[in-house]
C-alpha cells in the first residue's frame, strides 16, 4: 500500500491495523507531491473536465464527480498504475529525494 504523508495515516489505530493485517506500506517522501496518483492522475483529470462549470449544489457537483469517475476505463486506470510504479522506481533510484518533473 502506497499512502501519502496526511496525518491520518500516521495515526496509531492505522498503524496498528496495517500490522495486525500484515500489509506492507511504501512510505511517501516528504515534499514529493507528484509520486500520489491522485496528485499526477485523478486530480489533474476531474479539473480538465469540470473546469468552468457551475453547480446548483454540492450534491449536483458530488453526481457529476462521481458520474466522471465510473467513467475511467481500466486501460485509464492501469496507466495510472504503471506511471505510479515508474515514479516509485524514479523515486527509491534517488533515495527519496525530490527529482524534479516526471
Amino acid at each position: 500500500m502506497h499512502q501519502d504523508n496526511a496525518p491520518t495515516y500516521a495515526s496509531l489505530s492505522v498503524q496498528q491495523f496495517l500490522v495486525d493485517k500484515n500489509i506492507a506500506t511504501l512510505q511517501h517522501p516528504t515534499y514529493l507531491p507528484d509520486l500520489a496518483p491522485c496528485d499526477f492522475f485523478l486530480f489533474p483529470k476531474l479539473k480538465s473536465i469540470l473546469k468552468v462549470t457551475r453547480f446548483e449544489s454540492i450534491e449536483a457537483a458530488k453526481n457529476r464527480t462521481t458520474q466522471i469517475l465510473k467513467q475511467f476505463t481500466e486501460n485509464e486506470i492501469q496507466h495510472a498504475f504503471d506511471q505510479w510504479k515508474i515514479r516509485m522506481q524514479r523515486c527509491v533510484r534517488n533515495n527519496g529525494e525530490y527529482i524534479g518533473q516526471f
